[in-house]
């Protein structure tokens, strides 16, 4: 029933395939561009030449959030799709070094849309249980694009002229089959249509998604979560609570854990994320009985619960469009409340999302010494007892009085379909929990960045031909050149098994434990990179235990730093501020990254490859230890509950 699901997520990430394809082709094709237009040889031109893409990404990811608010995800795709495939033809024709560097700028800027909207994409249309798996599928994307473009590579190194103009440009012709998909194929985003009052779309595409008719509780939450901007008071209860009471219950080891100097480091809100995760683990099979909500995005449980409601859900979804299509001003407030009608009296889910997170949160606070037994004991505490028919009259009649005797969550829907067409302020990003992931999304974006592992993926054949990996493969007849290109593929090829091992656990061990778990092998494999070149050993031993520490070092990259930091970015904020606070993830990002690309062939001619990784292995240690004292652990929640936590986690400690 998720096959569509999954459909749109390959689909929305061949746009990482054309970013991996323009990754790697672009510095083969700087070694022919500068021998044709004259360009004086140095690190310097190098890292200039690259950076002229990046200084489009930053450009357009300057803009970017307000593009994705204003047009919304599948339209900027197709904007996106469309600049990269006009940049690849005015490459493949490029008749002078001005036309290429405006046709690399048009390129890097369709790249910094994609870069921002694809993560975004999938994590508003991804169920809970899946979102982590789907969310690493760009990852792995962007290195079959790099496989295809290295083999692409090492066929027109066997060439006597390769033309270089046939590298860089060819990524038009994949964009065009890109651009077909997200015309004829691709739903727009149900949360961004729900924020913009669009809620008959927001079902229809829900519907395809699913692969199911009555998708009533998922929309209620994604319509509760629409309210989360708004000012709301935190329980009194719960205020001081992250000062006074364990997050992981009150035995003599656990408390002692808080007097120490990790707790002063680190941040409240890792172990309150953790306590859930432990308590939905000690509930056994977790979802069902913490959070109910998740029932609705389960497989089985949507399989059983469509053919329990068969025809009535049918038969109630079309009255709602007859509704809708007769009038898109108070029909819409009688859909929105007939549907959460629908959840209330039909969906096992119906008490916390009639309730909805942000009104569940206040209730109770985010004091997390007795927060799983709060929620359990709770969650069936709240049964609304308004006949249905009423409140679908009611809402038809649109009397002014409509909100006296409502649920409050039913006030939020219908105050969601009068403001809708209300974008994000630029304050939304000062609110307490906004703004603390905001920073800790911008950090770990750029830490990524200046650890240094995309350069050395970029430049992964100049390394091997000035190490002397080449020697190894000296016997098949290949010079040097096409050698390295040739272990590069093979490199390239073992990250794809390890990127689908990572998608399979992404979402069974969690996002922080696998970057726990890969950061260490990765700053060992850096460091040994260092030494291997410091420590005087035989050629052969070297050239084994170079390539070895650089594809540990790739593998544990792809599993853990690679795809995590945007799967986080993605998920940490409120639907009406996701996309501009993404549009700042991606800007440290494209900043780290155009430090990297001009920084690192400065470094191999000055210190040196054994210099330039003692830096990165150094830096790996520093983002191990933010890891594991600031990065929460969002695995299966909600992403209307990940944000709401982030929000009253901040207010309790102000």
């Amino acid at each position: 029933m998720m096959k569509s699901t999954v459909f749109s997520a390959v689909a929305v990430s061949i746009g990482y395939t054309l970013l991996g394809w323009d990754f790697t082709t672009v510095l083969e094709a700087n070694i022919h561009m500068k021998k044709e237009f004259g360009l004086n040889n140095g690190p310097s031109i190098d890292g200039i030449i690259l950076a002229v893409s990046v200084f489009g990404s930053i450009a357009i990811t300057v803009f970017s959030g307000s593009l994705l608010d204003w047009l919304g995800r599948r339209a900027a795709l197709i904007y996106s799709s469309l600049l990269l495939i006009s940049g690849g033809l005015l490459m493949v024709w490029s008749p002078n070094i001005y036309i290429l560097l405006l046709a690399r700028l048009i390129v890097g800027s369709g790249s910094g849309l994609v870069f921002t909207c694809v993560p975004i994409y999938i994590s508003e249309t991804s169920p809970p249980n899946m979102r982590g798996s789907l969310g690493t599928m760009p990852q792995f994307m962007f290195f079959v694009g790099i496989v295809f473009s290295y083999c692409l590579i090492f066929w027109m190194t066997l060439i006597p002229s390769p033309n270089w103009r046939i590298m860089i440009g060819a990524i038009f012709a994949p964009s065009l089959v890109y651009f077909a998909l997200l015309v004829f194929y691709l739903p727009e985003s149900p949360r961004w249509l729900v924020s913009d009052g669009k809620i008959s779309e927001a079902r229809i595409s829900l519907q395809w998604l699913r692969g199911k008719d009555d998708v009533s509780g998922e929309i209620a939450l994604i319509a509760d979560g629409m309210n989360m901007i708004t000012e709301t008071a935190v329980g009194g209860h719960a205020v001081g609570a992250v000062r006074s009471q364990s997050f992981f219950g009150t035995s003599t080891n656990q408390m002692s854990r808080h007097s120490t100097f990790y707790w002063h480091l680190s941040d409240p809100l890792v172990d309150l994320l953790g306590s859930i995760h432990e308590s939905m683990s000690e509930l056994g099979a977790g979802r069902n009985s913490y959070f109910p909500v998740f029932n609705s995005f389960n497989i089985v449980e949507q399989e059983r619960t469509s053919e329990q409601r068969g025809n009535d859900s049918l038969q109630q979804s079309r009255e709602a469009y007859s509704a809708e299509e007769g009038n898109n001003g108070d029909n819409l407030q009688a859909s929105l409340l007939s549907q959460v009608a629908s959840a209330e009296t039909n969906d096992i889910n119906t008490s916390f999302t009639s309730e909805g997170s942000s009104s569940y949160l206040r209730r109770h606070g985010t004091s997390t010494s007795g927060l799983a037994q709060d929620l359990i004991s709770s969650l069936h505490d709240h049964d609304i007892e308004e006949d249905d028919e009423e409140i679908h009259i009611a809402a038809l009649s649109s009397q002014p009085a409509l909100g006296s005797g409502l649920h409050p969550f039913r006030q939020q829907i219908v105050r969601l379909s009068e403001t809708a067409d209300i974008k994000p302020k630029w304050r939304v990003l000062l609110q307490p929990g906004v703004r603390h992931a905001l920073c800790y999304g911008m950090l770990i974006q750029a830490l990524q960045q200046s650890a240094g592992i995309s350069g050395l993926l970029r430049y992964t054949p100049q390394i091997l031909e000035q190490v002397g990996v080449i020697s190894l493969f000296s016997d098949i007849g290949l010079d040097s050149h096409s050698a390295s290109i040739l272990i590069s593929v093979l490199n390239a090829s073992l990250m794809l098994p390890c990127i689908t091992v990572a998608m399979i656990l992404m979402d069974v061990c969690g996002r922080r434990v696998l970057l726990l778990v890969s950061i260490p092998f990765l700053t060992l494999s850096v460091g040994a990179i260092s030494l291997s070149n410091i420590v005087k050993m035989g050629s052969l031993p070297h050239e084994i235990l170079f390539q070895l520490s650089l594809t540990i070092c790739f593998c544990s990259y792809v599993i853990g730093l690679g795809p995590i930091p945007n799967i986080l970015c993605s998920e940490m904020f409120p639907t009406r501020a996701r996309a501009t606070c993404a549009s700042f993830c991606s800007l440290a990002f494209w900043f780290g990254r155009l430090l990297s690309i001009y920084c690192f062939p400065v470094m191999l001619s000055t210190i040196g490859l054994s210099g330039a990784c003692a830096i990165y292995a150094f830096v790996c240690c520093l983002v191990l230890v933010f890891v594991y004292l600031r990065v929460p652990e969002t695995k299966g929640l909600p992403l209307e509950l990940i944000a709401e936590i982030f929000k009253f986690s901040r207010q309790e400690c102000l």
